[in-house]
C-alpha cells in the first residue's frame, strides 16, 4: 500500500499545473488526454552561470492561494484528465506479492480496492522552497496519508490499512524554455515519513497478540525502510518501477499540455495565477455523471 501511495504524491504538483493550464484557456472545452509522447529538445544549459539560474522572489501570499485552490480541485480530480476525484483517492487495482516473514512463516499477500485518504491536506514550507526560470523545488507536509485496502493473507480475508503520519515529499521540477515553449526535462523527488501505524488483518490468525505485536514493529519500521529506499541502500525492484512509471506519465502529461496551449514561462505563470484567482464554484468538475463534487470554500 505505501508502493502505490508515493507515486501519487509525487503526480499531485504536475496535475496541478496541467489542470491550470487547461481552466486558464476555457474550462469548459473538452480536452481529451494526448496518448503522443513529446520530444523534448536537447538541453541547452552549459557551465556558464545563466541568468536564468537566479532564484525568484517567492510571494508567499500567492502560493498560499494557488495550493487553496489545488485543494478545492482535487475534491473533484480532473475529468478533463481522467483524473479522478483525490478526496479520497479510490483505485480499483489488485497488488500481490509474498515474502518469508524473518523464516518463520510464508507469506502470500493480495491486496485490492485501495482507498487513500488525506491528499488534500498538505502544507508547504516557504523556507526552503525555491523557484527560478529553470527550477522549482517545493516540500509540500501531509499530516495523515491512511490508505485501507481488502487483503487476503494465505487466504485469510479482511480490511487492513497503513497509516503515514507527518509525511514531507519533497519535489524537484526542472524545466526549459525552447521555440518560445516550456518543457519539464526532469522530475524527482524523495519522501520522508515521520511515524506510521499499520493493521495488516489475520497475520496471524490464530493469535491476536501475535498479530498486534507485528503489527507495530512493521508501522516502527516503515520509515526507515523508507530512509534507506530514499538514500539508495534499499532496492525494491516493484516500487521502483512503479516510481519510473508516473514519473514519465507525470513529465510527457505536462509537456503535452504546455505544447498543447504555446506555454513558456512567463505565460505559464500568469495560467498559474488565474488558476490561483478560481472560486470555488468554477472547478472543473465532470457534473455530467456526478464523479466530481463542488468544494466549498
Amino acid at each position: 500500500m505505501l508502493s502505490r501511495s508515493a507515486p501519487v504524491l509525487l503526480l499531485q504538483l504536475m496535475v496541478l499545473i496541467a489542470a491550470s493550464i487547461n481552466q486558464t484557456h476555457g474550462g469548459g472545452e473538452e480536452f481529451a488526454p494526448a496518448t503522443a509522447v513529446v520530444t523534448v529538445p536537447p538541453s541547452t544549459s552549459t557551465i556558464v552561470p545563466n541568468p536564468t539560474d537566479e532564484p525568484l522572489e517567492i510571494d508567499v501570499p500567492s502560493v498560499d492561494k494557488f495550493f487553496t485552490a489545488a485543494k478545492h480541485q482535487l475534491q473533484c480530480g480532473y475529468p478533463m484528465f481522467g483524473i479522478p476525484p483525490l478526496v479520497p483517492l479510490r483505485l480499483s487495482y489488485t497488488f500481490k506479492t509474498s515474502f518469508d516473514l524473518l523464516q518463520l512463516k510464508k507469506i502470500n499477500i493480495v491486496a485490492s480496492n485501495f482507498t487513500i485518504h488525506g491528499l488534500n491536506e498538505f502544507s508547504w514550507d516557504p523556507v526552503g522552497a525555491r523557484f527560478s526560470r529553470n527550477m522549482a523545488s517545493v516540500s509540500l507536509t501531509f499530516p495523515n496519508v491512511t490508505t485501507f485496502a481488502n487483503t487476503s493473507l494465505n487466504g485469510a480475508n479482511g480490511t487492513s490499512f497503513v497509516q503515514l503520519r507527518n509525511v514531507t515529499v519533497r519535489l524537484n521540477v526542472t524545466y526549459e524554455e525552447a521555440n518560445d515553449l516550456l518543457y519539464a526535462t526532469d522530475l524527482n523527488g524523495s519522501i520522508i515519513v515521520g511515524d506510521a501505524k499499520v493493521k495488516i488483518a489475520a497475520l496471524f490468525p490464530k493469535s491476536g497478540k501475535l498479530s498486534k505485536i507485528w503489527n507495530k514493529a512493521i508501522g516502527k519500521s516503515l520509515p526507515i525502510l523508507v530512509e534507506l529506499f530514499n538514500g539508495g541502500k534499499l532496492k525494491i525492484e516493484y516500487l521502483s518501477r512503479l516510481l519510473s512509471g508516473a514519473k514519465f506519465y507525470a513529465m510527457n502529461m505536462v509537456n503535452n499540455a504546455l505544447s498543447t496551449y504555446d506555454l513558456n514561462f512567463d505565460r505559464l505563470v500568469e495560467a498559474l495565477a488565474k488558476f490561483a484567482d478560481a472560486s470555488p464554484d468554477s472547478l472543473q468538475c465532470n457534473s455530467a455523471d456526478g464523479s466530481g463534487v463542488r468544494a466549498r470554500s
